[in-house]
């Protein structure tokens, strides 16, 4: 190994606050294997071989799990159930069986051409949610491998329970962020983007300081390296100078006591302006941290993991009880409930799918409800409405296009409550009724829309790439998924400006990675938003941010 001497800082995106301080624990990549023909006598037996290797590290997977399983919060176990799936996915095992006996190749390579063939599949698709699923098929596919070439090997090696270890891997897996949280690792640093993938969801949820999108980090990291993970300012500093790593040390420990106050608190710009924080959520569970981060309420509770966890919709009833559960946790503070934004490419089993070249324009969000799932949104707003007899409750409607979105949106509410009157059953009698703006077509309409909704919250993900016609995980465009862009800033001025005049300033909320960019939050507040829904990991830094910046 070639000597290296010399600070060296690296800079990436946040995916979890915090400071870590450790070394280098370099995951393994992929192994090597050689690409070679079979004979038709041999099909058989390499087909064996291949099922074999799946249920090894199907085996490998669930001793992986069952490690941290007692440690992990609900909304990740939930992911983990996904990822599990996977694993159990047939259709797959029998393409590369297939191509085994068709091709007459060994295991390993048709096992690598079948994963690239799904992996292009999922980059096709334009909704971040399957996007993300990229990462989770290579993980698959290289846990495979590693049964196929190293059998006695267990898949889901750690590098070793320390709690100095800083893992560092090229790839964003679920596999690897688990293996954070079993090993108690310090933090984990990687070159992959992939933000929005169930990987990052795993760290944000574990609490452990991790930076995403690091540029040379494969290349300059050596095993057993010192380093620092700056989960503030998203940055990975190899072999850091004694000065620097006291630093840190000092800034860590100033953040453990400022992150051990839990008493709710409102936020103030510098010039004294109120302003909202809130926090998006997936279960129950996570409106636990919502309360210790002392935020005001729930802006975002995402119904679709429900459906994830148990692989098909809810039973009314059942979303009864997950609704009134967090509604009491939260003890009158603000909660928005989101029906589901499923779509055409949502492959949960129990879900009807649509098919269509591009699905994240196609029957998503309230498009599905309104023109092929009625019932379901029926029984979802039947659900919320019973569930929110107490408590401060608001329904949003996600991907609006039109005018009419919304007034079908509305009327289907109306009906529901009308439902339950009738059969004398509960009914919330204040549920407030808003919709989500992600796309430019409901932006550049808000004047029409807001008539017909009491609050607004804006999808800046969906948002940014619709405006920009970039594909927020397309590593080709990323320049283009600028938020800074001219055309998107207007756009957003447009629909503060538009709004302010018919909602109060905290009935138009900013949901999104935009809303938790701290470059991004005083451009929002000096535009007139002051309301923000942010992971509640966030809360800490974004009320930072709030309280320094001045709205003028």
């Amino acid at each position: 190994m070639p000597e290296v001497i010399g600070e060296l800082v690296l800079s990436g995106e946040v995916v979890c606050p915090g400071i870590g301080i450790g070394r280098v624990c370099l995951l393994e990549p992929a192994p090597v294997f050689e690409k070679g023909q079979i004979g038709p006598e041999e099909v058989l037996s390499e087909q064996q071989r291949y099922t074999s290797a799946v249920e090894l590290a199907r085996h490998h997977l669930r001793e992986h799990i069952r490690a941290i399983h007692d440690d992990t919060p609900q909304h990740a176990q939930v992911i983990v159930e996904v990822h599990k799936a996977m694993f159990r996915d047939e259709a797959f095992h029998d393409a590369v069986r297939k191509r085994i006996a068709s091709d007459l190749k060994n295991a390993e390579w048709a096992l690598e051409e079948e994963g690239c063939v799904l992996m292009s599949q999922f980059e096709m698709m334009r909704d971040p949610f399957i996007q993300a699923r990229v990462e989770d098929v290579r993980d698959m596919v290289t846990s495979i491998m590693k049964a196929l070439v190293h059998p006695g090997q267990n898949t889901a090696r750690e590098c070793g329970r320390h709690p100095e270890n800083v893992l560092v891997s090229a790839h964003l897996h679920p596999s690897a962020a688990l293996l954070a949280q079993r090993s108690g690792a310090a933090g984990f640093v990687t070159t992959s983007q992939a933000i929005s993938s169930h990987a990052a969801i795993l760290l944000k949820g574990s609490g452990i300081p991790s930076v995403a999108g690091v540029a040379r980090l494969m290349d300059e990291a050596h095993d057993g390296d010192r380093i620092v993970v700056d989960g503030h300012d998203g940055l990975a500093i190899l072999r850091p100078e004694p000065w620097t790593i006291e630093r840190y040390r000092e800034e860590k420990r100033c953040f453990s006591i400022v992150n051990e106050v839990r008493e709710p608190r409102g936020c103030r710009t510098a010039d004294g302006v109120p302003v909202e924080l809130l926090g998006n959520v997936g279960n129950p569970d996570q409106a636990d941290l919502v309360l210790q981060k002392g935020l005001e309420g729930i802006g975002l509770f995402r119904t679709e993991f429900m459906a994830l966890e148990r692989n098909q919709v809810p039973t009314e009833d059942e979303q009864v009880e997950i609704y009134a559960q967090i509604i009491r946790k939260m003890e009158g503070r603000r909660v928005v409930i989101r029906t589901f934004d499923l779509g055409a490419d949502k492959e949960v089993a129990g879900i009807y799918a649509y098919s269509g070249r591009n699905p994240a324009m196609g029957l998503r969000g309230i498009r599905r409800h309104l023109l092929r799932e009625r019932e379901e949104l029926q029984q979802q707003l039947r659900a919320i409405l019973r569930a929110a007899t107490d408590g401060n409750v608001g329904v949003m409607i996600p991907m609006v296009t039109t005018v009419a979105d919304v007034v079908a949106a509305r009327k289907a509410l109306s009906k529901a409550r009308e439902d339950l009157l009738r059969w004398g059953l509960p009914c919330g009698e204040n549920v407030r009724f808003g919709v989500m703006i992600e796309t430019p077509a409901a932006a550049l309409v808000i004047h029409r829309i807001l008539p017909e909704v009491d609050f607004v919250s804006l999808g800046t993900n969906d948002l940014l790439q619709y405006t920009m016609a970039a594909d927020r995980d397309n590593e080709d465009v990323v320049p283009y998924s600028d938020p800074d862009s001219e055309a998107f800033l207007w756009l957003l001025e447009f629909v503060i400006n538009e709004a302010s005049d018919a909602l109060r300033a905290h009935d138009v909320t900013v949901c999104g990675e935009v809303a938790s960019r701290k470059h991004m939050v005083p451009k929002l507040i000096k535009m007139g938003y002051l309301s923000f829904s942010v992971s509640p990991v966030m809360a800490d830094e974004i009320r930072d941010v709030i309280a320094s910046t001045e709205q003028g």
